[in-house]
């Protein structure tokens, strides 16, 4: 008996036997009804599976991340941290800097390339400025680009995994080892001991102890006795830090100065990757960092950050001339001003009385040595229920600033972008 295949078009109201006039086999309904089932069932798995991978992305894509490399849990910091974009994971360069995966990293500065090479012959090129990744043979792969952020590069891990035939897990880590905190480990494997449970479990301690260690303040210096003697500093106990009812409702601007430095695009790069919305962060541009890199501005502008106006002199003559020149470069009109010293805010006060001041850049984290644990104390110290952070476009901030907002976001701090309808913090 030969195969006969019908194709039609149900006409509403018509015998579900009847098909635009054309009587079909009753075996050929009972054939669409079966082939409709099926389909159905295969929709519904299709759902259940899409539901199930969901969550997984999502929650990881704004949590923090441990990074291990086959049985070795590697530090908790934000210099070993991965993370993750448009669905894909970044890894830290530094992570083949051991060579326990047989695959080692160079890099330069001058191409702002990263080379992964394994044995003899086998390697692949990143460019980050060009956004290009290329293998030994000159040929193009077209992988998610990698990304510089300071001095780190971050990696594709999927693609470079397949390439230098690795395998990579994302564990889940259990929620009673870390404050009830849903956390995970980017693990890469070229050799193992351990499954996954077993890694996790014998490594309870050092997640723990690592996470506190990442997040609390260090302890205070033990006195110094008068009568002699010798000096002993008694072993600190690890601090937890749990963050209370009401820091979790605090609201923190972040802002940032000095937009014309080197670091000023890779401060603006992480923004864009790590909060994945130009609307949490304010620019404070002076004079010289309009006239220095325009298309810079213009680019903050059209991301969606607010820009206000950084005064050196702290005179209305400034403000002026700056607003003048920003107009023309953005065509952004703002009466957010940041001053380099706190005693301008009431020189200006009278001229300018329209401005909004949003403090001073003179005491603020412009030091090259304030680290993301300072930060990470102030924040706490402080208290209230807004805090306004502003920054200097530096090295030392790109280098620190992933950690900053990582523990923002790990302890449900609310980022809130400054904007002229919004009161500033005193």
């Amino acid at each position: 008996m030969g195969l006969a295949v019908v194709i039609y078009f149900r006409v509403l109201g018509s015998n579900p036997a009847t098909l635009g006039g054309i009587v079909v086999p009753l075996r050929a309904v009972r054939f669409e009804r079966c082939l409709m089932k099926r389909n159905i069932a295969v929709a519904l798995l299709v759902l259940c599976l899409v539901a199930v991978f969901i969550p997984i992305v999502t929650r990881a894509s704004v949590t923090p991340y441990f990074m291990a490399v086959n049985d070795t849990l590697l530090p908790f910091s934000a210099d070993t941290m991965p993370y993750v974009s448009s669905g894909e994971f970044f890894i830290p360069d530094n992570v083949f800097g051991g060579g326990e995966l047989g695959v080692h990293a160079t890099g330069s500065d001058e191409l702002e390339r990263l080379r992964l090479y394994k044995g003899s012959g086998r390697y692949v090129d990143f460019y980050t400025a060009r956004g290009v990744t290329e293998d030994q043979d000159g040929n193009t792969l077209f992988w998610p680009a990698a990304r510089r952020i300071g001095r780190r590069f971050y990696l594709p891990l999927r693609q470079v995994c397949d390439y230098f035939e690795l395998r990579y897990e994302i564990i889940e880590v259990p929620r009673d080892i870390i404050q009830n905190e849903q956390m995970w480990i980017v693990r890469i494997i070229s050799k193992a001991n351990f499954n996954s449970p077993t890694f996790v479990g014998m490594n309870r301690n050092a997640l723990r102890s690592s996470y506190n260690a990442y997040y609390a303040p260090p302890p205070s210096p033990s006195p110094i006795p008068t009568g002699g003697g010798t000096i002993t500093t008694p072993p600190s106990p690890t601090v937890t830090i749990e963050p209370t009812p009401d820091e979790r409702d605090v609201t923190v601007h972040l802002s940032f100065f000095d937009v014309f430095t080197g670091s000023a695009e890779g401060i603006l790069n992480l923004l864009d990757i790590q909060i994945a919305s130009g609307q949490h962060a304010c620019f404070f541009v002076s004079y010289d960092d309009i006239r220095g890199n325009p298309g810079l501005i213009r680019r903050i502008s059209g991301s969606g950050y607010t820009l206000g106006i950084m005064l050196n002199e702290g005179t209305f003559e400034e403000y002026q001339k700056v607003s003048e020149l920003l107009f023309e470069a953005a065509k952004v009109k703002t009466v957010l001003v940041l001053t380099a010293e706190s005693a301008q805010m009431d020189t200006i006060a009278e001229e300018g009385n329209s401005l909004i001041f949003w403090g001073n850049a003179h005491s603020l984290f412009d030091d090259e040595t304030v680290t993301a644990r300072d930060v990470t104390e102030a924040v706490l110290r402080q208290g209230g229920d807004r805090q306004n952070l502003i920054f200097s476009c530096s090295e030392n901030v790109e280098a620190i600033l992933p950690g900053v907002i990582t523990f923002l976001r790990g302890n449900e701090y609310t980022l809130e972008r400054i904007t002229e309808t919004v009161v500033p913090v005193t």
